[in-house]
């Protein structure tokens, strides 16, 4: 199974129409690691119909605006859950916002692999066998400047995962 990772769209819809198109009929579903921003962003990441899986980030802050925007595949981790779970293909996978929340969770081997965002960094480590996993930014931004825009898909079957660049 091919999961599409993402995170930091910081309502750059331009970017995130762009990552709906690359992944589409590539991945069966979505985890987004937070700070979508605002429900027309949720609006236009809903019409992916995948099973989507978001925890909020410390910039999303209309959680109810951003729900009734959302499809009823969307699987929402609240801002004081701080990780969501989920299991694909027996693998078992965290998901969080936030960078150290993320490597604890990848240090604790209970998951397969733990995604995170928040730094707008891609990264893609491993600890034992978890893998680590920041698929960088939809929005390509870097404290303020233009950047490589990015996400990931995840792999079940080798527990791996390519980072993508937005084109």
């Amino acid at each position: 199974m091919r999961i599409a990772v993402l995170s930091d769209t910081h309502d750059h819809i331009w970017n995130l129409a762009k990552v709906l198109t690359q992944t589409k009929g590539e991945v069966e579903a979505i985890v987004h690691c937070g700070d979508v921003i605002a429900p027309f962003s949720v609006g236009m990441l809903a019409t992916s119909e995948l099973p989507t899986y978001v925890c909020l980030g410390n910039n999303d802050e209309d959680h109810i605006g951003m729900e009734k925007k959302a499809n009823t595949k969307f699987t929402w981790i609240h801002i004081g859950q701080q990780f969501g779970e989920i299991e694909f293909d027996n693998r078992k996978v965290a998901f969080t916002h936030y960078p150290k929340l993320g490597e604890l969770l990848a240090k604790s081997g209970e998951y397969d692999a733990v995604f995170y965002g928040h730094t707008h960094v891609s990264e893609n480590k491993k600890f034992g066998r978890t893998l680590l996993l920041n698929p960088g930014s939809v929005c390509g931004i870097i404290d303020g400047k233009p950047a490589k825009a990015s996400y990931a898909i995840y792999d079940t079957k080798t527990n791996s995962a390519n980072i993508i660049e937005v084109k």
